[in-house]
């Protein structure tokens, strides 16, 4: 139980760390290949602020399953509501960037 408690924060943290990232700073890094953008043909920075939050709803998601083994059930119930509710804004806000990106390109 520890041990998924432990990857869950982990990745977690680099899906909101990334997210927060690209967030504030309004670009990929340029150390990024194109095949890591695969699904984006012209990234602006509107869509990479809706590519970070979609990263930090990801990571909210699942910092909330990882927690819900330690907290009691009424509390965990509202977390994985909390995480299906967020991992679904953040499906959203992937797949509305992603139209954006490929909207500009034609």
């Amino acid at each position: 139980m520890y041990v998924v408690i432990a990857v869950a924060s982990v990745l977690g943290g680099i899906f909101l760390g990334a997210g927060l990232y690209l967030i504030w700073r309004g670009n990929f890094p340029a150390w990024w290949q194109d095949w890591m953008l695969w699904p984006l043909r012209t990234v602006t920075p509107r869509v990479t602020h809706l590519q970070g939050w979609a990263g930090v709803a990801l990571g909210i998601s699942i910092l909330a399953v990882g927690f819900t083994p330690i907290v009691p059930e009424d509390i965990g119930g509202v977390l994985v509501l909390a995480a299906m509710t967020t991992y679904l804004a953040g499906v959203v806000l992937f797949v509305y960037s992603t139209y954006l990106s490929r909207r500009a390109a034609s």
